[in-house]
C-alpha cells in the first residue's frame, strides 16, 4: 500500500493550494504557496512551478521538502515530507500541465515540474492525533 489512502487523495483532489517548503545546501528555509498541487500515484505528488526560482535553486541543492496541505473550515490537513526532482518533459510534466489548466493558471509560465516521492505523512488536523505520523 502506498502512502496516500483514498481519503488524502480525496482531500487532496479538493485543496490545491500547498505550501512547499524548502532549504538550501546551507539549511536557509524557504516556503511558498502552490497552487497546482496533484496526486501522481500512491506514493509522489507533482506541482508545476511557475515563478519560484528559490524553490529551484532549493531544491538543486537539496532535494527534500515538506508540504502542508490544509482546509481550515474542515479542521482538516497533511504534511508530507519526502524527496523532490525537477522535471521538465515527459508525461509527468504534461501532468502537471493539466492541474495547471484545472485551476485556471497560465500554463505557458510553467518552467519545470516537481515530482515529490513521499517518505513520511502526518496529520495536521486539530485533536488528539494532530502532528501524528500515518504513514
Amino acid at each position: 500500500m502506498g502512502k496516500l489512502n483514498a481519503q488524502i487523495k480525496e482531500f487532496l483532489s479538493q485543496e490545491r493550494l500547498a505550501y512547499v517548503a524548502t532549504s538550501n545546501n546551507e539549511g536557509f528555509p524557504n516556503v511558498v504557496p502552490k497552487g497546482s498541487l496533484g496526486v501522481l500515484n500512491d506514493d509522489q505528488l507533482v506541482f508545476a512551478d511557475l515563478y519560484s526560482q528559490k524553490t529551484k535553486r532549493n531544491l538543486l541543492q537539496n532535494p527534500r521538502v515538506a508540504i502542508a496541505v490544509v482546509n481550515p473550515p474542515a479542521y482538516e490537513g497533511y504534511q508530507f515530507k519526502g524527496v523532490a526532482q525537477i522535471v521538465d518533459s515527459g508525461p509527468v510534466f504534461e501532468k502537471a500541465l493539466e492541474l495547471v489548466d484545472s485551476v485556471r493558471m497560465d500554463r505557458t509560465k510553467v518552467k519545470y515540474a516537481v515530482v515529490i516521492t513521499i517518505e513520511e505523512v502526518y496529520d495536521l488536523s486539530p485533536g488528539p492525533e494532530s502532528g501524528k505520523r500515518i504513514a
